[in-house]
């Protein structure tokens, strides 16, 4: 499982959390399962309120909980969410992305770090614009 914590500008300048996921060939059906039912759409189309909740726990993004409740991921270990993370997903929820195997590039960790997030992004954007990814707003739940 591959999980990024990412900070978004949207169109009206305002911030957005977001939670990108891919997980392998073998567990992507189950995924994109728990995601539909949970109400995700195609990133093609504008992220929906979905009844997916993502649980931060002392600063650290430790699971999306979905298909009411019945289906839990788990980034291991937990991901370390920022300052400005936090405050977006407390003020607007967290968007959801769920991309299929094979969106990260291959190639991320041999990059320089300043072309990391472009490729990232690019990888990213394809997958969006070319329907291939899930996307929705889930709640947050911070303790």
């Amino acid at each position: 499982m591959l999980w990024a914590l990412a900070v978004r500008e949207t169109d009206d300048g305002d911030v957005l959390a977001e939670v990108v996921v891919e997980v392998g060939e073998d567990h992507y059906p189950s995924l994109a399962v728990d995601a539909w039912e949970s109400g995700f759409v195609s990133a093609a189309a504008d992220a929906p309120v979905t009844t997916g909740v993502v649980e931060v726990r002392a600063g650290r993004f430790e699971r999306l909980v979905l298909a009411g409740g019945r289906q839990v991921w788990e980034p291991h270990p937990a991901l370390a969410a920022s300052p400005g993370w936090l405050s977006a997903a407390a003020e607007r929820g967290v968007l959801v992305t769920v991309v299929p195997p094979g969106t990260w590039p291959t190639d991320l960790g041999t990059l320089a770090p300043e072309h990391r997030v472009d490729a990232f992004e690019t990888s990213l954007a394809a997958a969006r614009d070319g329907g291939e990814a899930l996307q929705g707003v889930a709640a947050v739940d911070i303790a």
